[in-house]
């Protein structure tokens, strides 16, 4: 900042607004405390000024945003009443009558003195402008280290600041990608993935930086890791936006599968391996058919199965599988649909390959395409005749004038469609068996919601069973889906099941069927269920890390630095997903966290080395960042304070965190640990709050 802007004529000091990951007032450069606000009103009135792209607004423009509702006589005097209340907190000194230095109204229009008046934001926003023009990695990064978080964290529901905001975070991904362009062409390879990977962070669904991101991990030797960030972006692109990835992409993932087989990259493995001297087998096993393989879920197998086929009044008409991300739902109910064919019944997929939140119904409308696509022509022409309005919302049941008067739906269209559903279903399961398989049930939209509580009552009559999954097994998040939850669980119309982690013997069981003929040790086998905890997901990746590859010779002491040794790469597009979808609050906490080391952290050091960080994350955005890592069971309560659930997401996200980041974490925790903080009295009543997000729900099963 030059110095005439530091000298100023009328002796007023600088102000400093932060808005970047939260909102502060800094006079002096800091050497003063922030101002008190003794009205929320003011607080909000300097946001709104500073927020706003020219600093400027009309009188009116205020109230409008503050005081909607109130009459104009009452609106202009509360408005009063902020400005000056604002005016106060600015400037303490201000004598009555006197004309504050930095909030000035003038013909209705109310400015904040950006001569006087220093805003995080603008700062930003000139440092991209100059990184981008200039294309120095220097300018890049004195612009990234500009920006603090996204723009007032703690109004992110509010309108009035929310176009800026989308506006500050766009250019933050600019230059994260902007960066790693630069940082690639100077053959920086590792550097600008790390931009890549941030860059997606903020945003899952920017496709290009998925294609970037390939392509450099193929010019970096691991065609495997293009292959694995191509699954994440359709994924990604699938949950978010129902779309596909564009032709470039799939092109790209096309060719960069082609130029690295399965079965090429481990005989060039073992060839290396035999140059070495290595005395294992120069040829790998070929491994197995990972999808087709089914360990340890025996007993809740027979459970679901179970409802199908029996014929009491115990017979409920869902089940709900929960559990962490990666402990085998969705491989689950494939199961069951496998064995509900085998024992005779008709199995309808509803939940796969399309976002079925995205019209009523969808769910059942993917399930019954999928089953009239089946059909010979005339039995889906007499299905669509006795079932008038099914076809109406099944593509393949049309006839020719039915296609033609498919958009002039009647406005109450819904209220034939849902019994025509139910009739056409409990037809079929007059017949025979069904199992309909709704895949995520958080997807699923109100109405579909309203049609799974009608069907579950008529499961009673006919051996109809929906299953899906939840997300999470602590919490139903949508209030529709937490509604019929509640409802169904009154008149015990469904049974949730919560599917927990392997057991030792059942991981090393997995082991074996996914490494067969290898010899893996009784101490490897440990240390892959301490990595893994049991997590069939975390198994299978650790697995193939293994697969090809010479193993420690069987009674060795040095499996665990061997496998710890191969994990970060291997594991790190696996935690991406996950990371990717993540807030940035909950992101710097887990980083943090992930920093202090193997073992748990307190939550006195947590709470100390987060407000440390700059800039400081707010005790409540803690808490909340908390609750979500123990909902997601990223972390879990231990008895010293808080630890990764898996040993290998911990791993995984300190690996991919940039060296800046892993700098800061490090300087925060190593203040805080030669410095202990003192905490308020009631931290304890605080820390409670976060240990709410651990309770459990439904029934648990291996």
């Amino acid at each position: 900042m030059d110095e005439a802007r530091n000298s100023v004529s009328d002796g007023s000091s600088l102000v400093r607004v932060s808005l970047l990951g939260g909102f502060r007032v800094a006079r002096n450069g800091g050497e003063q405390a922030e101002p008190d606000w003794p009205r929320r009103s003011a607080k909000t009135l300097t946001k709104l000024l500073a927020a706003h792209p020219l600093h400027a607004l009309h009188r009116e423009q205020i109230i409008d945003v503050l005081w909607p509702e109130v009459d104009a006589e009452s609106a202009l005097n509360s408005f009063g009443k902020a400005l000056h209340a604002a005016k106060r907190a600015l400037e303490p000194s201000l004598e009555r009558r006197q004309d504050s230095s930095y909030l000035r109204l003038a013909d209705s229009i109310l400015t904040l003195n950006t001569r006087l008046v220093v805003i995080d934001a603008d700062e930003f926003e000139g440092l991209a402008g100059v990184a981008m023009r200039s294309g120095e990695v220097s300018a890049y990064q004195a612009a990234l280290a500009a920006y603090y978080g996204e723009l007032l964290p703690e109004d992110r529901y509010e309108p009035w600041c929310a176009e800026r905001r989308s506006a500050l975070a766009e250019l933050h991904i600019r230059l994260l990608l902007g960066l790693a362009e630069v940082y690639e062409r100077r053959g920086a390879c590792n550097e600008a993935a790390d931009r890549l990977r941030e860059a997606i962070r903020e945003d899952p669904t920017r496709e290009a930086a998925h294609r970037q991101l390939m392509r450099l991990y193929a010019r970096m030797g691991t065609p495997d890791q293009s292959v694995r960030q191509f699954h994440v972006c359709r994924e990604v692109l699938r949950r978010e936006l129902d779309l596909a990835p564009q032709a470039e992409t799939v092109t790209l993932y096309q060719a960069l599968k082609a130029s690295q087989p399965p079965a090429a990259a481990i005989m060039r493995r073992n060839a290396r391996t035999v140059a070495r001297g290595s005395a294992q087998p120069s040829a790998a096993p070929p491994a197995p058919a990972t999808d087709s393989i089914f360990v340890g879920r025996e007993r809740v197998l027979r459970l679901m199965t179970d409802q199908l086929t029996r014929s009491d009044a115990g017979r409920v008409g869902l089940v709900a599988v929960s559990g962490e991300a990666g402990v085998g739902k969705t491989r689950l109910l494939e199961e069951l649909a496998a064995r509900a064919e085998e024992l005779g019944a008709m199995t309808l997929r509803g939940g796969q390959g399309a976002r079925a939140n995205q019209f009523a119904c969808g769910a059942f409308a993917v399930a019954l395409e999928g089953y009239a696509t089946r059909l010979q022509a005339a039995d889906r022409l007499q299905v669509g005749r006795r079932y008038p309005a099914l076809a109406r919302f099944v593509p393949s049941l049309r006839t020719g004038s039915q296609s033609q008067d498919a958009t002039a739906a009647p406005p109450d269209y819904h209220l034939d469609l849902i019994p025509s559903i139910a009739a056409f279903l409990t037809d079929l399961a007059r017949a025979r068996p069904v199992l309909l398989l709704l895949g995520d049930l958080h997807e699923i939209d109100d109405v579909g919601l309203d049609l799974v509580k009608y069907l579950a009552h008529l499961a009673g009559n006919v051996p109809l069973l929906m299953a899906g999954a939840i997300r999470d097994p602590d919490a139903v998040s949508t209030p529709g889906l937490r509604l019929m939850s509640e409802a169904m669980t009154r008149e015990r119309l469904w049974t949730r099941i919560e599917l927990h982690c392997l057991s030792r013997q059942s991981t090393d069981q997995l082991v074996g069927a996914l490494l067969p003929g290898a010899a893996v040790s009784e101490r490897l086998l440990a240390e892959i269920y301490e990595q893994s905890r049991g997590n069939p997901l975390f198994v299978r990746e650790l697995a193939d890390v293994m697969r090809g590859q010479p193993l420690p010779p069987v009674g060795g002491h040095q499996e665990a630095a061997w496998l710890a040794a191969r994990l970060p790469a291997r594991t790190r597009a696996l935690t991406d997903l996950r990371v990717a979808l993540m807030d940035k609050a909950l992101h710097r906490m887990l980083g943090l966290a992930a920093m202090a080391g193997p073992k748990e952290i307190s939550l006195s050091l947590l709470r100390a080395a987060t407000a440390a960080l700059e800039p400081p994350m707010p005790l409540a955005i803690l808490f909340d960042a908390l609750d979500s890592a123990l909902r997601m069971r990223l972390l879990e309560e231990r008895e010293g304070g808080y630890a990764f659930r898996h040993p290998v997401v911990r791993t995984a996200l300190a690996d991919s965190l940039p060296r800046h980041r892993r700098d800061e974490f490090r300087a925060a925790l190593a203040a805080c640990r030669t410095r202990p903080p003192r905490l308020p009295a009631d931290s304890a009543t605080a820390g409670r709050r976060a240990a709410r997000a651990g309770g459990t729900a439904g029934r648990a099963v291996e």
